[in-house]
């Protein structure tokens, strides 16, 4: 298990959800989402974890990964290929792009972060309330078996507001988890800020 590439995941990971929460550069977002989630979706199979190990997590119903994970590398892909693997010739994903969005960008991120808190067993509070506001985003990913309620509490009207407000829900909401001390001094929070500096010689 590398220590060093889990670090780096984290670190694409981290800096694509800091200016995802700022609302700036959804093209290098989606790029640093990919680069980060495949890193750390094998370093998730990997270490053998089980779903939804970190404490927030744990309260939320199962989510269906595998459908999401079909729409997750398509946009990543044509924004760092500019040909076809095996013949060379160049890609033509004009039509795809002019498709892309910012909205592209929350299964990305949170495809990452849930591989991620399966690797380390711990996510940062931006990443935890990320979490659930995807899913309040995507009530109908549920399995029928859970409950929406507690997403529809936590985002109320989520589905019926303008982009700039939903985003600025999440902020808000990242705010007041950041200041409830029991989340916060949870071994399942970590601490550490979205953006890390890197240093390869020193352990992480």
């Amino acid at each position: 298990m590398s220590d060093l590439k889990i670090e780096s995941a984290r670190r694409q990971l981290g800096t694509a959800l800091a200016l995802f929460l700022r609302d700036v550069d959804p093209v290098s977002v989606h790029c640093l989402a990919g680069g980060g989630s495949e890193l750390i979706e094998f370093y998730a199979k990997k270490g053998g974890a089980e779903p939804f190990t970190s404490h927030i997590l744990k309260t939320w119903p199962n989510i269906d990964i595998k459908a999401l994970r079909k729409v997750q590398r398509q946009y990543w892909n044509a924004f760092k290929h500019a040909s076809h693997q095996y013949s060379g010739t160049e890609r033509d994903d004009d039509e795809l792009l002019l498709t892309f969005t910012d909205q592209q960008n929350d299964t990305s991120l949170f495809i990452g972060w849930y591989d991620y808190a399966l690797a380390t067993n711990k996510l940062p509070i931006e990443a935890q309330v990320h979490q659930a506001w995807y899913i309040a985003l995507n009530l109908e990913k549920l399995h029928p078996n859970y409950s929406t309620e507690p997403y529809e509490q936590f985002f109320p009207d989520l589905r019926s507001k303008l982009r700039a407000e939903q985003k600025r829900m999440l902020n808000q909401r990242i705010e007041f988890a950041r200041a409830d001390r029991d989340v916060m001094s949870d071994p399942h929070t970590e601490a550490r800020a979205l953006t890390l500096g890197w240093s390869p010689t020193t352990p992480p």
